[in-house]
């Protein structure tokens, strides 16, 4: 029987003209064409009020974090700097509250861009708000101009991990994004790393939490070992 795979659904602040409302959900159809092609069923799970986490488990075989808008600094301890981008309070609570019943119930989770940041978060480690201004070195392009599903950069994959067994070494990523992750809880470790030192993926010692800065959602028609990705995580669960 294929593995239901939970994914949490992004909100469209602005007004959806063909529902004339705001607040709309919506689930990547990238991810969800991705899981399918991974051999799961993608189920969208739309923005929740937090008492009602619990009841998603026993249901869903794992859960996919995909991108979205910055996370609120107050989540870390933190004040807003001046180039923080727009935040969903909302969202984040949700999707903290799912990341830390999931790791409780053991059940495997795959963040993607965003969805790496706010594992990393909700688990104890920190995000910069804006990588341009606060990162301490000279930075690659990280927002790339280029086409989505294109890629412009490489990262480096640690040789001890599983994502290293999935998509080897030296592998050439898209991206898109400008907050990144900072510190990473001792429960996690970082597995991957640009050229700059920017970390672009994280994971604990099983691989039952595993996260990507970039999207492979966008890449795996041409890629297989993006494909990989969701194969092996659905493989987890």
């Amino acid at each position: 029987m294929s593995k239901l795979i939970g994914i949490t659904a992004d909100i469209y602040l602005g007004e959806a003209t063909s529902i004339n409302q705001k607040l709309m959900d919506f689930v990547p159809r990238p991810i969800v064409n991705g899981v399918l092609a991974a051999g799961g069923i993608p189920v969208g799970l739309p923005c929740l009020p937090v008492d009602k986490v619990n009841q998603l488990f026993g249901r869903l075989d794992g859960l996919i974090f995909p991108g979205g808008p910055d996370i609120d600094p107050n989540f870390m301890g933190e004040e807003p700097i001046p180039q923080l981008g727009v935040t969903n309070r909302n969202r984040d609570l949700f999707e903290i509250a799912l990341i830390r019943t999931a790791v409780a119930e053991n059940v495997p989770i795959l963040g993607l861009c965003r969805g790496a940041q706010v594992i990393n978060v909700a688990l104890g480690g920190t995000v910069y708000q804006d990588l341009n201004s606060q990162y301490p070195g000279k930075l690659l392009k990280h927002k790339q101009a280029a086409p989505g599903d294109q890629p412009t950069h490489f990262v480096r994959v640690d040789h001890d991990s599983k994502l290293f067994k999935t998509i080897g070494d030296n592998v050439f990523v898209n991206s898109r994004h400008h907050q990144a992750i900072k510190s990473v809880p001792n429960s996690l470790k970082a597995v991957a790393k640009a050229s700059d030192g920017v970390i672009e993926a994280i994971e604990n010692k099983d691989a039952t939490i595993q996260a990507v800065q970039w999207h492979p959602e966008n890449m795996w028609m041409h890629d297989s070992r993006q494909l990989g990705i969701f194969k092996d995580f659905i493989d987890r669960t």
